[in-house]
């Protein structure tokens, strides 16, 4: 065999090599690689389970919605209002929880905030005065400077608006419960294995943790005020407690006390 010869049986061996590995790639090129749980995030569904933290069946009623007629604050047309499911406790897992409300007023048009913190015997365990944003929106409130809540022991919380300074007048005010709940072995060991913080939040909201979850789902709207996952999640979580009238509210941002 002539070195001619070889070289061309050489070339149709190797384009047959070729044409069979061509053939064995799926339609529309090369294969995509699985993506990993963070990329994969979008299938994620946060929706919040409620549950009766005094387990009695029954939940305990708060008054989240303040009326916007009464008092000396001008009419709105949504109420000063808690971020709290209606009839269950607020439980959160941190030492001191950070507590969410809209108000509907701007800064110029109130006199004065109050804070108060109550354990079951209506004894104050935190109480002070607040300066509001200058605009209205839906703000935090830290109880970093608190003791810290014990766990499982209910608490109770007022926010008081006054847009008078007479001393007879009438505040606008809401009131929620909240407890500190001890975070079961299980949970603790999805936190620590969660790979994105949209788990984290599904997890809180799994398990019925109202003020964790909707305090790190909150920071996570803020950091990207543009991602639809956030947004939609969002809207989920306060549909999930009637408060479907507050999704397109802005957070105005956190009170410093």
């Amino acid at each position: 065999m002539n070195n001619k010869l070889f070289y061309l049986i050489k070339l149709a061996f190797i384009g047959t090599l070729t044409l069979l590995g061509l053939l064995n790639y799926p339609q529309g090129g090369f294969a995509k690689p699985t993506p990993s749980n963070s990329e994969s995030s979008d299938n994620i569904q946060i929706r919040f389970q409620q549950q009766d933290s005094d387990g009695s069946g029954r939940g305990r009623p708060a008054d989240r919605e303040g009326t916007g007629s009464r008092g000396d604050c001008p009419p709105v047309d949504v109420p000063l209002t808690a971020l709290v499911p209606s009839r269950n406790v607020g439980s959160f897992v941190e030492p001191h929880p950070t507590l969410w409300f809209y108000v509907p007023y701007k800064s110029s048009e109130v006199t004065s905030a109050e804070f108060s913190l109550q354990d079951e015997q209506n004894n104050d365990v935190y109480r002070t005065n607040f300066a509001l944003p200058q605009n209205a929106g839906i703000i935090s409130l830290n109880l970093a400077g608190a003791t810290p809540l014990e766990i499982n022991k209910m608490y109770q919380w007022y926010v008081k608006i006054y847009c008078t300074q007479q001393k007879l007048s009438t505040p606008v005010f809401i009131r929620g419960w909240v407890q500190r709940v001890a975070i079961q072995p299980e949970l603790e060991r999805q936190l620590q294995t969660a790979t994105s913080p949209r788990q984290r939040v599904m997890l809180y909201a799994k398990n019925g943790i109202w003020y964790s979850a909707l305090t790190e789902l909150a920071k996570l709207r803020l950091t990207s005020p543009q991602d639809n996952n956030f947004n939609q999640d969002w809207a989920n979580l306060l549909r999930d407690v009637g408060l479907e009238n507050l999704i397109q509210k802005p957070i105005s941002g956190e009170i410093n006390l």
